[in-house]
């Protein structure tokens, strides 16, 4: 299947799904088969007890991630049904987790059972109106007999591990596939699970700043993480163009932000803080230069155009770059929407946006525009 790259994070399309996707350019996945990759998947067995032991004792074993969590989330109905479940012995379904280098695992489908489980099993919610098991009603686990405690602590659950050296891209399909029972993730909510970390809450705390508001016109909102992406693309490029990220370009965007992502986690906590600093920088410069609507095209057919995503992260990277104390905001504007109509009749803007072609074009431009003003 073609790829689709989108002109536009349209926010007059935000409640139109199908567009959604489309439009935004979230679901770029690849399609195609994998004839070459190397997919290494075991099956494993846990008991609660040690899933529990692994996700709290430190150093962390398995990592829960209840940071992040789908709509979906579990009722106290469901979570004593299924604690019901484990004291009757009903097999319950097979947990997918992957693991990564450092044998750090992260559950990425069966998060609620195991959540619940461990909730329970810290006596966070008592069991009531239970059908078949009705003399446990009102109980928690430290109320339980201990041959019922037990038996909870015994119980075994099958779980299939993704390993290295299984490629990014094949993940991303993998967790697709298992995700598929309610709305389907888009790329940007798989990455969020996938990288769940230091990356993750970093390019969350971006999102909720004043100056990427101020600076896009409050016009990308959060919805299916829409205003998270552009952020984790910016940086993606920002690492790459600066030569701190080891990665080939070649129109593989999912493997850019994959790799990126996990560059971010394994940042220190100054680095991450430098990134942090360069973004606000970028965004307060921006504002300040050019207002609210910085990264849209001109006004057409007296229509305001939405919120470009390739001209976000090309000028959130021109001003992440440019010496604040070397050119002044009237020398600046002018230069820039001199570029952005340049960047408008060019046709890089409004399709194949990631080919290797169109990001050497923009990222080109205004790198040669930083030298210019600041020799």
């Amino acid at each position: 299947m073609a790829k689709s790259y989108p002109e536009t994070m349209n926010q007059e399309n935000i409640n139109n799904e199908p567009q959604l996707e489309a439009e935004e350019g979230f679901d770029s996945r690849s399609r195609e088969v994998y004839p070459d990759a190397v997919v290494k998947i075991s099956r494993d067995q846990y008991s609660v007890f040690e899933i529990k032991r692994m996700a709290e004792k430190e150093p962390v074993e398995l990592i829960v991630a209840p940071e992040f969590q789908r709509r979906e989330v579990w009722t106290l109905e469901q979570k004593r049904e299924l604690i019901e479940s484990v004291l009757m012995g009903i097999p319950l379904p097979v947990v997918y987790v992957f693991e990564n280098e450092n044998g750090l695992k992260q559950v990425v489908d069966g998060r609620q059972r195991i959540s619940t489980l461990i909730s329970f099993l810290n006596n966070e919610f008592a069991l009531t109106k239970l059908t078949m098991l009705p003399q446990f009603n009102t109980k928690k686990f430290q109320d339980l007999e201990p041959i019922y405690q037990s038996k909870i602590e015994r119980y075994q659950i099958a779980v299939y591990v993704i390993e290295p050296p299984t490629p990014e891209r094949v993940k991303y399909d993998i967790f697709d596939r298992v995700n598929r029972g309610g709305t389907q993730l888009n790329s940007q909510e798989m990455r969020n699970a996938l990288y769940c970390g230091p990356a993750t809450r970093l390019v969350r705390e971006l999102s909720e700043l004043q100056e990427f508001k101020d600076a896009t016109g409050d016009g990308i909102k959060s919805k299916r993480m829409r205003d998270q992406y552009l952020i984790v693309r910016f940086l993606a490029f920002y690492l790459l163009r600066q030569k701190m990220l080891s990665f080939t370009y070649k129109s593989n965007i999912d493997d850019l932000l994959a790799e990126s992502m996990k560059y971010m986690n394994a940042l220190s906590d100054n680095e991450r803080n430098a990134l942090r600093n360069a973004f606000i920088r970028s965004m307060r410069l921006c504002f300040k230069t050019l207002g609210g609507d910085a990264f849209r095209f001109a006004v057409q057919h007296l229509n305001r155009r939405p919120i470009n995503m390739p001209l976000f992260e090309t000028l959130a990277y021109f001003f992440a770059m440019l010496p604040a104390d070397r050119c002044t905001p009237d020398m600046v504007r002018e230069k820039i929407n001199a570029l952005k109509i340049a960047f408008d009749n060019s046709g890089y803007f409004s399709s194949r946006v990631d080919s290797t072609k169109s990001v050497e074009f923009r990222f080109g431009k205004v790198e040669e525009l930083v030298r210019k003003l600041t020799c």
